[in-house]
């Protein structure tokens, strides 16, 4: 997971015309304030976003995707973490309003993971077969009216974060990944804006990866994601058109990033959920 390994991404300042408005109707569908990594990855390949779009959008527009996001989500979680009191929160430096944007940073990631996850389950499951399925049938519906919220500050990069920060955040991950998917989640580099928060939460969730907690409830949200997933893709594959479709060795690295994010998103919908419990309320 060393920084030098992360994925390559195109942010939505450096994005063209035609990209951003893919990731601003993203947003739109999803409802968040933000585009999630794995589509910032997809850009950096020419048409592969575009193919992808084409073969999610009528599941967005239509609130399907939505649906089954909100179902993946609700999985009971067996793993806890200590509540961040407000004595605890005053030591940390946090203020109401740190508070309320650290809540709202967890909402929106909470709000956005079930969704990829579910696009990503999609997208490998057409990528399964060896050539498109469908035709070049554009996607249906109109598109949907942007949605405005309040952007999230820049993330922060493993290099500018502190070193021991840095390294804990490294160590997130499940007993057995040795670092090798190579995704920094964008979660905690928006959350490294608040360096000794995130460091007191990360020694409170490396036990819960190390344990196997962390794991158990990340594999009950993949089993029910892949479920409405493969749903779903019976439904697309008519929109599973050859333009900008990677093949070959191509379609086989794309299979292998894709399924780096299946493993990683489950376990960032948990750590999400299990951050935002332990916020205390916050004041209006």
């Amino acid at each position: 997971m060393a920084d030098r390994a992360r994925l390559p991404e195109l942010s939505e300042q450096e994005a063209g015309v035609e990209v951003k408005a893919i990731y601003e109707e993203i947003k739109a569908c999803c409802r968040v304030p933000m585009v999630a990594l794995i589509y910032r990855h997809l850009a950096t390949h020419d048409g592969l976003l575009e193919w992808s779009w084409r073969v999610l959008a009528p599941a967005m527009r239509s609130g399907a995707l939505s649906r089954a996001a909100r179902e993946a989500a609700a999985a009971p979680l067996s793993a806890q973490l200590p509540p961040l009191t407000p004595d605890a929160a005053q030591a940390l430096g946090l203020t109401e309003m740190d508070l309320a944007a650290i809540a709202y940073i967890a909402t929106a990631y909470n709000t956005a993971n079930p969704h990829n996850i579910i696009a990503v389950r999609v997208l490998m499951t057409l990528l399964a077969t060896d050539e498109a399925g469908g035709s070049d049938a554009s996607a249906d519906g109109p598109p949907v009216a942007t949605a405005t919220f309040p952007a999230l500050p820049p993330v922060v990069q493993l290099e500018d974060m502190p070193p021991a920060l840095a390294e804990r955040v490294r160590r997130l991950r499940v007993s057995g990944d040795d670092g090798s998917r190579g995704i920094v989640p964008t979660l905690y580099r928006h959350l490294a804006h608040w360096p000794d928060y995130l460091m007191v939460s990360a020694q409170a969730l490396e036990p819960l990866f190390l344990n196997g907690d962390i794991e158990a409830d990340a594999s009950r949200i993949a089993t029910g994601a892949d479920t409405a997933a493969a749903r779903l893709a019976v439904e697309l594959a008519a929109h599973d058109s050859p333009e900008g479709r990677h093949t070959g060795a191509a379609r086989e690295a794309l299979l292998a990033t894709l399924g780096a994010f299946t493993a990683t998103i489950p376990e960032m919908i948990t750590v999400g959920r299990l951050l935002a419990a332990a916020l205390p309320p916050v004041r209006c």
